[in-house]
């Protein structure tokens, strides 16, 4: 789940968002009127989901998973918790079938101050909550982290996990190829990267480098070193992350 920035939109978008949250607020049964709403706004939703699909850090793709094609505009606050943030743009996401119909749903856990623990990813960055291990698993290192793996099946889906493994094996293959070759790593070799199966294996592989984790997962210190003298240009694929 890699940080996106959400665009603003045009304003003839903006102004049916903002008339169709004012009948919804209006009505005297708002959930049944967005339910209602949203199911007959089938152009509106084809819009939005235009402008998500450029959003992406693997273009069109799943900003849950990154593994499968961006197929549903969904709601990160579900209809059922809040009708009026329906047709609210920074609410919605772009998202796999699985995601958003078989894991999500309409599950939005929160803490006991109503925070939310589903990660955003508008807003939070979840390399900050949960690490990836060269297995290909998420090991969480929050309680956010925590509720987002199990909410979206992030460690149950066997397809998931194997994606991540093989990716995160080509990050390494790489490092290792342009480490034998010249000093420092370049944008031309990290190219290659944003379009593996699943580029959330670089983006963790991109946190590591940061925070020195890769010696812990099993990466030769040669080669960590090697990694961490090209942190800046392994930044510049990741500008929304705070590396």
């Amino acid at each position: 789940m890699i940080p996106i920035t959400r665009r603003p939109l045009p304003a003839h978008i903006s102004e049916r968002l903002t008339d169709k949250t004012a009948k919804i607020v209006a009505s005297a049964t708002p959930q049944k009127t967005a339910r209602t709403s949203w199911s007959g706004a089938t152009g509106t939703r084809r819009q939005l989901k235009a402008q998500l699909l450029g959003m992406c850090a693997r273009p069109s793709f799943c900003m849950y998973c990154y593994e499968s094609r961006g197929t549903d505009v969904d709601h990160f606050v579900p209809i059922a918790r809040d009708p009026a943030q329906t047709f609210e743009w920074k609410n919605h996401i772009l998202a796999c079938g699985y995601c958003n119909q078989q894991a999500k749903k309409e599950s939005f856990p929160v803490d006991p101050m109503g925070h939310p623990l589903l990660l955003d990813p508008s807003v939070d960055d979840s390399a900050d909550h949960m690490t990836l291990a060269s297995t290909g698993l998420f090991i969480e290192l929050t309680p956010q982290g925590r509720e987002t793996i199990d909410v979206l099946g992030l460690n149950a889906r066997s397809e998931l996990v194997e994606a991540r493994y093989r990716s995160w094996r080509g990050v390494i293959r790489v490092f290792e190829q342009a480490a034998r070759e010249k000093p420092l790593i370049d944008t031309d070799d990290l190219e290659d990267l944003r379009f593996l199966p699943v580029v959330d294996a670089f983006h963790h592989f991109a946190h590591d480098v940061a925070t020195d984790r890769l010696v812990h997962k099993a990466v030769a210190p040669k080669l960590a070193r090697y990694a961490l003298n090209s942190l800046p240009v392994v930044k510049s694929v990741f500008p929304g992350c705070r590396l």
